[in-house]
């Protein structure tokens, strides 16, 4: 008896430090004005972005879920285990929790960097909709994600970040929501997205750099430079894309030490996935075919 007595407080307090690993202190991520300006300045030799030299367009994809080649699949290459369109195929990797702090709920989880990267929103509510359904009833991602959280395995306690005070401007009366998130080399980078195609005076759509070391915002792209579903980060660059009904569709080059575009490639629509294949060759689904580019330095 004295024996359990003992264990129960034991238990207790071992359970306490395991939900200590997630629930840390949520970081606002400051918010900079878009000037156009940079806080950071690429390292010597890392100025020169790529370059990307168009080699083809496809016939219509008969399967949104493919792009050019067979092994080429949006599950085995964008690089986050959660993806689906339903919760059917809704899979939290092992050691992620569904819900964060008792009132965030996983949206979904990012693989593609140098660790995962969970993102969170507010839990789905539970009144009934005008149609007759709750968002319980039609998911259980988190709605509008604005909270990430570095699952870094090396660390003991895990880092969470808020981007809501990044996503209501003066100018833009719609939530933003993150759409990709990236660790790399000490730097967290992620896009902010708004659910509506850009005008020409949103201040919406735009990636930001964090050093997760630091905890400070080393840049801030322009807005109106990315709403594609995921960027992909190669050497000193950042490619990503924006498009949609009525305005121009573009893939960009970006300085990923600086945030600041340097190239830019005419679509004929808009792009959502990028993915490099085994022949090292670029593809970007748009909306009804791929793009293939061959990259250069």
């Amino acid at each position: 008896m004295k024996k359990t007595l003992f264990l129960i407080p034991f238990l207790f307090l071992t359970l306490i430090t395991a939900a200590q690993d997630f629930q840390t202190e949520i970081k606002l991520i400051e918010a900079l004005d878009f000037n156009g300006k940079t806080l950071a300045k690429a390292p010597a030799g890392k100025s020169q972005t790529l370059q990307l030299a168009r080699t083809k367009f496809s016939t219509p994809l008969a399967n949104y879920t493919s792009l050019a080649l067979p092994s080429l699949k949006l599950g085995n290459i964008i690089g986050h285990p959660t993806l689906g369109w339903d919760d059917t195929d809704f899979k939290i990797p092992e050691g992620v929790p569904a819900v964060y702090d008792g009132k965030w709920a996983l949206n979904d989880v990012f693989t593609d960097g140098d660790f995962p990267v969970a993102i969170y929103g507010r839990t789905p509510s539970d009144e009934l909709l005008p149609w007759g359904k709750t968002e319980q009833d039609i998911s259980c991602r988190g709605r509008d994600p604005h909270l990430i959280m570095l699952l870094d395995p090396s660390k003991e306690v895990k880092k969470v970040y808020n981007t809501r005070n990044l996503t209501i401007t003066p100018k833009d009366s719609l939530f933003q929501s993150i759409e990709w998130a990236v660790v790399k080399d000490g730097v967290l980078y992620f896009s902010e997205c708004i659910s509506t195609a850009p005008d020409k005076d949103s201040q919406g759509d735009y990636l930001v750099a964090v050093d997760i070391n630091t905890d400070k915002t080393l840049w801030m792209s322009k807005p109106r430079t990315v709403n594609s579903s995921n960027f992909l980060i190669v050497d000193n660059s950042i490619i990503c894309g924006l498009g949609g009904s009525g305005i121009p569709d573009y893939i960009y080059v970006l300085n990923r030490y600086t945030g600041v575009k340097t190239r830019e490639y005419w679509i004929p629509s808009a792009a959502s996935w990028f993915a490099i294949g085994e022949d090292k060759t670029l593809y970007a689904t748009l909306y009804d075919k791929h793009v293939a580019f061959k990259i250069t330095k």
